[in-house]
């Protein structure tokens, strides 16, 4: 069978899996059918195909778009991966998920060729990285054969998704431009971008003031599903209503993300002044710190989509799964991060074997980022540790041994890798995934 050679195929991280951006249910389905190893290394694929993309096309490496990118491109691979598997047609129905991305994309004011390059800059890659596998575990006529029914079937994926991809963002697009929040979105958008704007008519349009203190949120919500709009648009006025917010502006972009912008009249807003806000299941939400007029509008915007960026690489909170991200606690782990992989590099570098994988040096890296929290004391870490004195003492020299350096080479460094992981988890501990 041609397909069966594909069936061979491992991803170069095992957990590959478990790092995929499509619904579980989906991605469980898949496994089943073509199994774990070729589903994977589709993984690595889709997450590849992205940052090709984005690295080619700038004008989609935007917060959010950029995420509904790489669910889209790895729907796509996972797909034509099942389709090689099985030696069927690949069909546009089976990955819904390619054209979930196309409000968000609408709504930021992303043209319909950036989107069709980036069908064919895809292409182009995706076709590249199995013809290598072809030839590397291939020989002979039936390499040729494979071979020629991979670019056969890949062609067919670019027309229909190219064709799909058209009118799909036609409709979208008269949908958009027929609605009120296209208006407000052209007014914010000028704000942002820097552009000169008469503060009483933008204040007209929006139906909000522009003179005054603004502090700025962002929500979204990670389940690819829509409908999401009413809930996130409620959790961000909500955590606005407690900040001492008298006024909000919300925004909608795309069906699974808001921005949002309040302020007060009698004094500054401030996180928690009124009360602490309310989680919502399934939604999380970032938020800026305050700043006047349009500056402030256009700094704590910027903030806050800095602090959503940190939330959707964030592996949670050790107390469970976490919905708020407050720029004013995680700009130093932003400012780190911006190039992730000069963060995961400077992490390996500072860390050494303490960057390694496991639950016993996971502990010892806790255990060593408390004790420097705790200015060095042992007394205090194993206080806020619940442990032994004498187990902090002992995981602090094995965290040495491990790093292969004292503590107090490079503190500063050593602290920052330890915050960056505390954070981030295996988002700068990981490889970055290729396909393999």
């Amino acid at each position: 069978m041609i397909g069966t050679w594909l069936r061979d195929v491992t991803p170069r991280d095992e957990d590959a899996v478990a790092h995929s951006v499509l619904p579980p249910p989906r991605l469980a389905e898949f496994v089943t059918r073509v199994g774990e190893g070729p589903c994977g290394w589709a993984v690595e694929l889709g997450r590849a195909m992205a940052a090709r993309i984005t690295e080619e096309i700038p004008e989609l490496a935007l917060d959010g778009i950029v995420q509904e990118l790489r669910r889209g491109c790895e729907a796509v691979a996972v797909g034509l991966v099942a389709a090689l598997c099985e030696e069927r047609d690949f069909t546009v129905a089976d990955v819904p998920e390619v054209f979930l991305g196309a409000a968000e994309v609408v709504s930021r004011g992303v043209g319909i060729e950036h989107m069709l390059r980036a069908i064919n800059v895809g292409h182009s890659f995706a076709v590249h990285e199995v013809l290598d596998v072809c030839e590397r575990l291939l020989s002979g006529e039936e390499r040729f054969t494979v071979m020629r029914r991979v670019c056969e079937l890949m062609l067919s994926v670019v027309d229909e998704l190219t064709a799909d991809m058209a009118r799909e963002f036609g409709r979208v697009q008269q949908a958009w431009l027929a609605s009120a929040t296209a208006a407000r979105m052209e007014v914010v958008q000028s704000i942002l971008h820097g552009d000169t704007v008469p503060l009483d008519r933008a204040g007209h349009v929006l139906g909000y003031d522009l003179t005054r203190q603004h502090l700025a949120v962002v929500a979204w919500a990670d389940d690819p599903t829509p409908a999401w709009s009413g809930r996130l648009e409620e959790a961000a006025v909500d955590l606005l209503r407690t900040a001492g917010c008298t006024s909000t502006l919300v925004v909608p972009v795309g069906d699974r993300r808001v921005w949002a912008w309040g302020s007060g009249v009698r004094r500054p807003p401030c996180l928690g002044a009124n009360g602490t806000p309310q989680s919502r299941p399934g939604v999380r939400v970032a938020v800026g710190l305050t700043g006047p007029s349009l500056d402030g509008f256009r700094d704590s915007h910027y903030q806050a989509l800095e602090a959503a960026r940190v939330g959707m690489m964030s592996h949670g909170s050790p107390f469970g799964v976490r919905w708020l991200f407050d720029y004013g606690e995680l700009d130093v782990v932003a400012m780190l991060s911006y190039r992730i992989d000069l963060a995961r590099e400077f992490v390996r570098r500072e860390l050494g074997g303490l960057a390694g994988p496991g639950e016993s040096t996971a502990t010892v890296r806790t255990t060593l980022k408390c004790y420097l929290d705790e200015e060095r004391s042992l007394n205090s870490a194993a206080e806020r540790l619940h442990v032994a004195r004498n187990t902090v003492a002992y995981r602090v020299q094995r965290a040495e041994q491990l790093r292969g350096r004292e503590i107090g080479v490079r503190r500063m460094q050593l602290q920052a890798a330890l915050t960056l992981v505390e954070e981030l988890g295996e988002a700068v501990l990981l490889l970055d995934p290729a396909p393999s």
